[in-house]
């Protein structure tokens, strides 16, 4: 079997990382980096294989997020077209719920994790961004409403 990737790969512990000295993905269970030559350090290997696999979790979900937003008018334009109104009201007051409460629970998963990585930092940037968007059409357009009308009821 060659020095590249195990079979570790495809198991429930992550078993890639970045070497520290060349930044090229390589297996943990290496003796080596095939690229520079250089010795592994099997802790710190696994360490680091732990964090990048939670990495691009982060980014994955990011860019899955962002991706749902991208859906809300649609969903929105869908509530008037006959026959598909009620998908449409459905996925849209869904996701306007839905998408902020996903935010939240990705900045309490990954929101902690330092890394030197630009895709993860754009993931970041894209969660808050998306959340705090959602999050302000929420109120405005289903709970600011709702206690219009419900402080106008106690009125009359």
């Amino acid at each position: 079997m060659s020095e590249g990737f195990s079979i570790g790969a495809a198991s429930y512990e992550p078993t890639i990382f970045q070497c520290p000295n060349c930044n090229e993905t390589i297996d943990s269970s290496a003796e080596s980096c095939r690229f520079c030559g250089s010795k592994v350090d099997h802790q710190a290997a696994a360490e680091a294989a732990k964090l990048l696999s939670e990495i691009n979790q982060g980014c994955s979900d990011a860019s899955s997020m962002r991706s749902a937003a991208l859906t809300l008018p649609v969903f929105f334009l869908l509530r008037f077209v006959p026959l598909f109104g009620m998908l449409g009201l459905v996925g849209f007051y869904g996701l306007m719920i839905a998408i902020p409460i996903w935010a939240m629970r990705w900045w309490f998963r990954f929101g902690g994790i330092v890394a030197r990585d630009a895709d993860f930092d754009r993931a970041r940037k894209t969660v808050k961004t998306v959340g705090i968007v959602v999050a302000v059409l929420l109120v405005v357009l289903i709970i600011g409403p709702f206690l219009l009308g419900f402080f106008r009821a106690l009125s009359h």
